[in-house]
């Protein structure tokens, strides 16, 4: 990759998902670190998607940014939908959605029903990877917490 390309992505990324945040928004302390972590996370899903593919990709990127999310909200001491709402923003196949729709509006049924098989792996990959993240943090706490005992 090409480190330009990867720091366009970066400022992309960051400045959609601030975008994004501000629409719904999300009190303005919490635009930059939510920026930063759904940048982190875009760009985890970028350079994983060529090594692997589009689903495991997605699947890492929630797990790693649902477990980012749970420590920043601690540590910003705010509701972790805030973080959340940064790490859907990339993740969130609109694009292949919105394909897939066009498929179907002009009849082009066998392309339409492989997006819609694929859109519907990662909606199901996302919230697997989500709470996935969120049982590894707390399997984290619960085996240090009965170590020290």
């Amino acid at each position: 990759m090409i480190p330009l390309t990867v720091l366009l992505q970066a400022a992309a990324s960051f400045l959609a998902i601030v975008t994004f945040l501000i629409v719904l928004n999300v009190q303005k302390s919490m635009l930059i670190p939510g920026g930063v972590l759904g940048m982190f996370t875009w760009l985890l899903y970028y350079m994983l998607k060529e090594p692997t593919n589009v689903i495991i990709a997605t699947f890492i990127a929630a797990i790693i940014g649902s477990c980012i999310s749970q420590i920043l909200s601690i540590l910003y001491k705010t509701p972790a939908v805030v973080f959340i709402l940064a790490i859907l923003a990339p993740l969130v196949p609109g694009y292949l959605s919105y394909r897939t729709t066009a498929f179907f509006v002009t009849g082009n049924y066998s392309h339409a029903m492989v997006n819609t098989t694929l859109v519907v792996i990662l909606a199901l990959v996302i919230s697997i990877g989500m709470a996935s993240g969120t049982v590894v943090l707390k399997l984290y706490h619960y085996l240090q917490q009965h170590r020290s005992s």
